[in-house]
């Protein structure tokens, strides 16, 4: 007789987290733990992008670095609207990561043509047994301008320009501009030369600064909008601010998170307008340690409006009509630049990150049309302005909390094991480990990032490695949990210096007039569910810099189907099992040679090479390359690159050199894909 053989049924594991979908049909669930799980494309169900989902784990496939799942339930759907081409019977999504195509039934195309670009509502979300379903709520052409790709994009991300009714009628109670009573309870700084340092085309003023030298060694005024004096919690408006979470800046237009009449308005430090403010005020010994702080409503007058580049050519002394322009302030700016010189050098000592990675900047004409992409210029201007929030951000947030009080930290948590062993196991392969002799992964630190990057500065790898610790780091977020800030290297943060444009400050300024004693008695301090409230708000930051990127593509998209043919010098930023990813010096754009472009293609994951066997060579993270611009597909924002060759390896000591790229082609014509 046999004897009976025991099987043990696997117990099945469950979590619970939030989805994001790739449009080549696979997708991965940040669980509510932080990990992170992958789910094939097979095994996605009916879920689409953003909605919260149960995934049960794939036995055998549980360790936390690499878990794989399949979707088993929907718990909410975060996409109510979709914008996308009007085929006469169905919309097929403009957002590719929505993998269904939408029903309108009989009577529900409001007037909509086959070839329209519409807006529709769902009314009926994707099942096992039926068909999605949507309502045209509007029509908006037939041919994807930008102007109409932006109003696309806004739509997919959830973002409305127009303000509803109740908050129109809401504004009609807000005053344009300070009266004696606002400024009651208000100390009167107007007799400090506060000034706004703001980007050229900026619209609204959150913070005036102003510094002066002392025996002790420096006195910092940061002044910032009192939104919450106008914006009072249980409002339409406060409702309105919260859902938006946000502002959101396009190349073309800004979708402001309060109305105009307050955000470029009333509560807009406008130059030699009297304006209120929650102002922070700090002292400094000469080694940049904060030895004091202090907080207070406070009545100001900003004596000029100036812009990056005017601070810096007057720091710099090399423009004579800047010079001239604001002699009345020469003194209060030159101790601006060495107070903010001190706090940089201290925030370096600390061990604190310094990423500065470039920051795409789209030039238009007057029709809108791009005619140019390149880096923002990162001056010492925008460094200085930088210190002095991190400063009053830094104050606020150990102020509140040595008061116990709940507030929205602004958290950075340190990197996984797991990304720190793989980050220190491929850069010790190459030269420059990021652990010391001994060191555990446990006890990385901040400082050891930044020497990291000090150690490759001015070195062709300095790009790959500076990618390579970047995607390495968790991504920041709103918390009622204080985890500290990892990339400040600070113990304590919050965000109080951007209440036009970010709720979370708006939270803030709520609970540091509550902890001062002076916030309205009728007024909502914190949400109800801070928690609630710290995701949501961290949820639409996502999705603001989601449809600036996703903008930013359209106009590079339109800006190089000008250059079909023309050879361009990049780097590869992007190596992919489908291709691998060139971003152009300038324009800045960045486009896809695809994999089936070059033969014989094998990627490396780990060590981020690719390998081509025809003509033999090896493509790394940082790579100068030269390109040809193969296709443009305007519809979807797509660039396709031809490679010509390796310009110059990060990993190798010589490359073979190339000609100089050419700008103009015989070549004509795009190859539709």
């Amino acid at each position: 007789m046999h004897p009976r053989r025991k099987f043990q049924k696997e117990r099945a594991e469950y979590v619970r987290g939030e989805i994001s979908i790739h449009p080549k049909r696979f997708g991965f669930v940040q669980v509510e733990d932080g990990s992170e799980v992958f789910v094939p494309g097979v095994k996605l169900g009916t879920a689409m992008p953003g909605d919260r989902v149960v995934v049960r784990l794939r036995p055998g496939k549980t360790l936390r670095k690499n878990r794989e799942g399949a979707v088993t339930k929907i718990l909410e759907r975060k996409i109510t609207s979709l914008s996308g081409f009007f085929n006469g019977v169905d919309i097929v999504p403009r957002d590719e990561r929505i993998l269904f195509w939408f029903y309108v039934p009989p009577g529900k195309a409001a007037g909509a043509k086959p070839g329209d670009i519409v807006i529709a509502k769902i009314t009926a979300y994707p099942s096992e047994t039926d068909r999605p379903q949507a309502e045209i709520m509007q029509v908006l052409g037939r041919e994807l301008t930008p102007n109409l790709e932006s109003k696309l994009i806004l739509n997919q991300r959830g973002f409305c320009e127009e303000f509803p009714g109740p908050v129109k009628k809401e504004l009609a109670q807000i005053p344009d501009r300070v009266g004696k009573r606002d400024g009651k309870n208000h100390q009167d700084l107007t007799a400090v030369p506060l000034v706004t340092v703001d980007p050229v085309d900026a619209k609204d003023f959150d913070d005036a600064v102003a510094a002066k030298k002392m025996d002790f060694g420096y006195r910092l005024w940061v002044a910032i909008a009192d939104v919450s004096h106008y914006v009072e919690g249980g409002t339409e408006l406060d409702a309105e601010a919260y859902q938006r979470g946000t502002s959101v800046y396009l190349p073309d237009r800004a979708v402001p998170m309060l109305p105009e009449p307050i955000s470029s308005g009333i509560a807009s430090l406008r130059p030699e307008e009297d304006r209120l403010t929650m102002t922070a005020e700090m002292d400094f010994n000469h080694q940049g340690q904060m030895i004091q702080s202090r907080f207070y409503p406070a009545l100001i007058r900003s004596r000029f409006r100036i812009t990056y580049q005017e601070l810096q050519d007057f720091i710099d002394r090399s423009d004579p009509k800047i010079h001239q322009r604001y002699l009345p302030i020469e003194s209060m700016v030159m101790e601006m630049a060495d107070l903010a010189q001190i706090l940089y050098r201290g925030r370096r000592r600390r061990g604190a990150l310094d990423l500065d990675l470039p920051e795409a900047k789209v030039k238009l004409d007057q029709n809108g049309e791009p005619i140019d992409i390149y880096a923002y210029p990162r001056l010492f201007a925008n460094r200085l302005i930088e210190e002095f929030m991190l400063s009053a951000n830094q104050a606020v947030a150990e102020f509140l909390a040595s008061k116990n009080l709940p507030l929205p930290y602004r958290i950075h948590e340190t990197p996984s094991l797991e990304k720190i062993s793989d980050l220190d196991q491929f850069l010790s392969g190459i030269g420059f480990p990021l652990l010391g002799k001994g060191q555990s992964p446990e006890n990385v630190q901040p400082r050891d990032f930044q020497k990291l990057l000090d150690s490759v500065k001015d070195r062709p790898i300095s790009g790959l490695v500076s990618y390579l610790a970047l995607r390495s780091m968790m991504q920041a977020k709103y918390s009622p949990e204080n985890k500290g800030h990892f990339g400040l290297a600070l113990s304590h943060y919050c965000h109080f210096t951007s209440p036009i444009r970010r709720y979370p400050d708006l939270i803030t300024h709520r609970i540091l007039k509550q902890a001062l004693g002076v916030l309205n008695r009728n007024q909502n301090c914190a949400p109800e569910r801070l928690d609630q409230a710290c995701i949501h708000c961290s949820e639409q930051e996502r999705a603001s810099i989601s449809a600036e990127r996703d903008t930013i593509k359209v106009y590079q998209a339109k800006l190089m189907s000008k250059h079909l043919g023309e050879e361009f010098k990049g780097r590869v930023s992007g190596l992919t099992q489908f291709g691998v990813f060139v971003e152009l010096e300038r324009p800045m754009a960045e486009g896809l040679i695809p994999a089936d472009q070059l033969s014989g293609y094998a990627l490396n994951e780990k060590i981020h090479t690719a390998f081509i066997k025809v003509p033999q060579m090896e493509l790394h993270l940082g790579d100068q390359v030269l390109v040809e611009v193969d296709a443009v597909n305007l519809a979807y924002s797509r660039i396709d690159l031809r490679l010509i060759g390796v310009l110059k390896s990060v990993l190798a000591r010589s490359a073979q050199p190339l000609p100089e790229p050419k700008r103009k082609s015989k070549k004509k014509g795009h190859k539709p894909r």
